[in-house]
């Protein structure tokens, strides 16, 4: 429900706390607001006078309670009247267990994640990208994960749509009261969620999920599939967080990532619909590469209607889709100088470096990660993990334990920018460090899924330097994938813990070595 700062205003008493006080507010069809305490005229406004995103303040819709930010109240006895006739229109002591429900402030009924638990009540589709795979790859709670996949399949629409940041405390296939449109307004999220899916079945091989759940993915990305302009060949959607909505690199690149792991998920449950995906995927890849990379800058253009600006997401999204071939790929790595800005890269390359609105985010710079890799730039790639996430842990009096929502350019965590120090948007490094740092992480395709069949390649642990790492997979449902090296006089001694039943490769450099038929493997490789 939206939310405005309206006005304030001086009361003439006094109030207490812990007492109980008559407030009514009475508002009109021209849009006047009146509020009264105990009788007594405190606050006149016109909604008229206000109009917060360029649209005039509803006087349709619902209602609710609440104190402000960090505050507590109570609330009991609500009455609600018609303003023309003065008739009775709701009633609610607010005294019964279903006013917990009705109001979206009940307990949980499942297993969900937040993203900034002491800000939000919203449950992020977009955002839980990053905390799908940051759960494969340290707690292994997959019941976080799928209780938060099953609440977000509650919230989907005719279209497909699934709601980007429905409501914790509502369970939206009973609760009436509250509309959910507003809530399905970053395009760019539908494809975040739907490959934070894919992530966990990559993680885990649940293909029992996987099946019992593919009819509301699969209208999904019918939704997203006909967002492909059969003109230009490009994404277009309405609205995105991200990056340009209208034939942008974004949304058109995160498309082809979508689509090709769609494809993988309906093989390995036997859709036929794969082919379809992996061909959608093919032309799009094909449209992208003619139509997006701009030769001059070296990187791929921020939209076809922007190709001067370069941006973090556009340029992440087009390497780890497989969009850029390697060529392409070396080159946007090298272009990202362009975007650099303190310990890591802002958003786009036309943002004032000095307009304290310029931040650098760790959302977006951790999507980076993973195409900095896909250019093997293992230099660049230590430095942002170094500096971006190594700030959030060098002051104390700073470092929550967890990640950071922004940075600004000095390397704080920007307060004043409505940030959170506990945001698992920020926290890519997680998996990071273990896929690619300490090296574990599932061989492609389906033959990877549930780590069937798995890779130790430590290259970016080399580079940066590291004499030591050791990483842990949690398995499911059970079980789990060890690896821990050691270098010692340019020789690299290797220990991994695996279940029998699955295979390995180990390389580093020119050496490579096929692991299989063991559970335990010891080896020694000369750097």
């Amino acid at each position: 429900m939206p939310s405005y700062i309206l006005a304030s205003a001086k009361l003439p008493f006094s109030m207490k706390e812990k007492t109980w006080y008559r407030i009514q507010t009475v508002l009109d069809r021209k849009g006047n607001l009146g509020v009264s305490v105990n009788g007594r005229a405190v606050l006149e406004v016109s909604l008229n006078d206000y109009a917060p995103g360029g649209k005039p303040v509803s006087t349709i819709g619902p209602f609710g309670f609440g104190a402000w930010q960090d505050q507590a109240a109570y609330f009991r006895n609500t009455v609600a009247y018609d303003t023309a006739n003065k008739s009775e229109i709701y009633r609610n002591p607010l005294t019964s267990p279903d006013t917990l429900a009705e109001y979206g402030t009940r307990e949980n009924q499942g297993t969900v994640c937040l993203d900034g638990p002491k800000r939000d009540r919203l449950v992020w589709l977009g955002d839980f990208y990053h905390t799908s795979r940051i759960i494969g790859a340290s707690t292994g709670e997959f019941n976080y994960t799928k209780g938060t996949f099953d609440f977000f399949l509650k919230t989907q629409i005719q279209t497909g749509q699934i709601a980007i940041a429905p409501y914790l405390g509502y369970d939206p296939t009973k609760t009436k009261t509250l509309s959910l449109e507003r809530v399905y307004g970053l395009d760019d999220y539908q494809l975040l969620g739907f490959l934070a899916f894919a992530h966990y079945i990559r993680q885990t091989d649940d293909l029992e999920y996987a099946r019992k759940t593919w009819a509301q993915w699969e209208k999904q990305l019918s939704w997203i599939t006909g967002k492909i302009n059969s003109t230009s060949g490009l994404a277009d959607f309405s609205f995105t967080f991200l990056g340009a909505a209208q034939g942008g690199s974004l949304g058109s690149c995160a498309t082809v990532e979508t689509l090709n792991a769609a494809a993988d998920i309906a093989e390995a449950i036997g859709k036929k619909i794969s082919s379809k995906y992996r061909k959608l995927a093919t032309d799009l890849t094909r449209s992208i590469n003619q139509k997006l990379w701009n030769k001059g800058l070296g990187t791929y253009g921020f939209s076809l209607g922007d190709m001067n600006t370069s941006s973090v997401a556009g340029t992440a999204f087009c390497l780890s889709s497989g969009a850029a071939s390697k060529k392409l790929a070396v080159s946007a790595v090298a272009a990202l100088d362009e975007l650099q800005l303190g310990p890591g890269y802002k958003d786009r390359s036309n943002l004032d470096d000095h307009d304290s609105e310029t931040k650098i985010s760790p959302n977006t710079n951790g999507f980076l990660l993973q195409a900095i890799l896909a250019g093997e730039d293992w230099d660049r790639a230590g430095k942002l993990i170094r500096n971006v996430w190594g700030a959030m842990l060098k002051d104390p009096e700073t470092s929550s334990g967890a990640s950071w929502e922004y940075l600004t350019p000095a390397g704080q965590p920007g307060l004043s920018g409505f940030t959170s120090l506990g945001h698992p948007w920020g926290g890519a490094a997680t998996y990071i460090l273990t896929e690619w740092v300490a090296g574990l992480r599932n061989a492609d395709g389906i033959q990877g899924f549930g780590y069937k069949n798995w890779i130790v390649n430590p290259e970016l642990g080399v580079h940066m330097g590291l004499s030591h790492a050791s990483a842990k997979i949690p398995l499911y449902p059970s079980g789990e994938l060890k690896v821990e090296w050691f270098i010692k006089s340019k020789k690299m001694t290797v220990q991994i813990s695996a279940p029998i039943e699955t295979k390995g490769v180990f390389w580093i450099g020119k050496t490579k070595k096929t692991l299989e038929g063991e559970s335990k493997y010891r080896f020694n490789v000369g750097l």
